[in-house]
């Protein structure tokens, strides 16, 4: 056995179902499963029993979610690899902000956070990693002042659609699309699309060589 796909669903509870494997009943909180054998294809177990979570689930907890977008301007030095960011403009929804000055404070530190996500956190794993006890800030690098467009980032906070429009939830949605902006515009600027993060200088230098 060399690979597995599944599918599970949620409405505040999982579906689950019942798997014929290896001539057991298999029992887990999915609705779907595939398993394929050496290099063959993934084929599909039909299952013999499955439950979904009840529709009267769908009463509990709704929330409102903001929707956002982001669009950076970045220039790269050939010559060493770093990244600047020229320019960036983000846009949200948030319906009815109750203290606007917070929501714009929180959409700046979500750009930061998606910055740094996108070009400089990382944690390698086993020793060389955090795990050895002896990590701080010198070794984890956040996004600091100087990697940002401090005077040229633009947030646009758009009114509620409706009157009656209820807040929605800001908190790290605001950095969602920062990471496949700079990644966007990485790929503009060099032709390369990278598939893991963070996109250090040193990957940069190495694709404009």
């Amino acid at each position: 056995m060399t690979g597995a796909v599944a599918h599970s669903f949620s409405r505040w509870e999982w579906s689950r179902a019942r798997f014929p494997l290896f001539g057991e009943q298999y029992r887990a909180e999915i609705d779907a499963l595939a398993l394929r054998r050496g290099n063959g294809k993934f084929e599909r177990i039909n299952r013999v029993r499955v439950k979904f979570p009840p529709t009267d689930n769908n009463r509990i907890g709704t929330s409102y979610t903001s929707m956002c977008g982001t669009l950076v301007r970045i220039e790269i030095e050939r010559a060493t690899g770093t990244l600047r960011i020229a320019k960036a403009y983000s846009v949200f929804e948030c319906g009815k902000a109750l203290v606007p000055e917070v929501v714009m404070g929180q959409a700046q530190g979500g750009f930061a956070m998606g910055v740094g996500y996108a070009l400089l956190e990382t944690l390698p794993p086993f020793e060389g990693g955090p795990g050895n006890g002896q990590w701080n800030l010198g070794q984890y690098l956040v996004a600091r002042g100087s990697d940002l467009p401090l005077h040229d980032l633009e947030i646009e906070m758009l009114p509620p659609l409706t009157p009656d429009e209820p807040p929605k939830g800001m908190a790290e949605v605001v950095m969602v699309p920062v990471v496949p902006a700079i990644l966007n515009a990485i790929f503009d600027a060099t032709g390369r699309r990278f598939q893991s993060l963070p996109v250090t200088t040193s990957l940069l230098k190495g694709v404009l060589a």
